[in-house]
């Protein structure tokens, strides 16, 4: 039935609408450029110089998820599960370097090791996000309780949640 419709309306079925927008109003797609081609072999052999990538979240009042992980260059990763999460208990397992290499980039270009190490709201019964990452051998830790830290920080936050759902 949905392709019907696709197909009455006049649409491509081909992709959903922002694909079928990106086709027509930005570029048809060409072969990798040079460009596009060091973007890729900087990911396969960066020079970031992050080894370890952590977050935690801590309790609240309420059901906050409570759990730990931990991403590391090698490509082991740990997580611990404390209450609130679809997984309880300490399990390991390994991490695709692609998105190791993505979360240092990330990391790297968004000047976190510039980031205040606390950022609290003057409230109760929030949860505290920790991050942390060791780039060029030095640990950089970062608080952030009530989510107040900059914009930066909460998508690193939700990044490092995105490599637990693979």
């Amino acid at each position: 039935w949905v392709s019907v419709v696709v197909m009455t309306l006049g649409l491509a079925a081909s992709g959903g609408e922002i694909q079928d927008a990106y086709r027509k109003w930005v570029r048809p797609r060409t072969p990798d450029t040079a460009e596009e081609q060091q973007r890729f072999d900087q990911l396969m052999e960066p020079a970031h110089q992050v080894t370890e990538i952590g977050l935690e979240r801590t309790e609240c009042f309420g059901t906050c998820p409570v759990y730990s992980v931990m991403l590391k260059s090698d490509g082991t990763v740990r997580y611990v599960g404390i209450d609130h999460v679809p997984r309880k208990g300490t399990r390991t397992g390994e991490a695709s370097q692609w998105d190791f290499n993505q979360l240092a980039e990330y990391i790297v270009e968004s000047g976190y090791e510039n980031l205040e190490s606390n950022y609290e709201a003057n409230v109760t019964d929030l949860s505290t996000t920790y991050t942390m990452a060791v780039i060029n051998g030095k640990r950089k830790l970062v608080r952030n309780y009530g989510g107040l830290g900059p914009v930066k920080l909460w998508v690193l936050e939700q990044a490092i949640d995105a490599t637990l759902q693979q």
